[in-house]
């Protein structure tokens, strides 16, 4: 499952899309996010999500990191 933090897709789920990164013009021609797609390894788990390019790596990756600490209370 590919969940999009930031951007226009903010919070939506994105799955089917090949490559590293894809463009939210792709999906809706109104939307101008860009996303690239980062993994998280947990244990025995891989998650998967598109990081929209406008925000800073810092952002994404704490609004990823905060996603991640729900799904594993041990991780906050």
């Amino acid at each position: 499952m590919f969940i999009c933090f930031g951007g226009d897709l903010d919070g939506k789920v994105v799955n089917n899309r090949e490559g590293k990164f894809f463009k939210a013009s792709e999906i809706d021609a109104s939307m101008e996010s860009t996303y690239n797609r980062q993994s998280y390894i947990i244990g025995e788990n891989t998650y998967r999500f598109w990081l929209c390019a406008e925000l800073t790596y810092a952002e994404t990756t704490k609004l990823a990191n905060d996603y991640l600490a729900q799904k594993h209370s041990y991780l906050s």
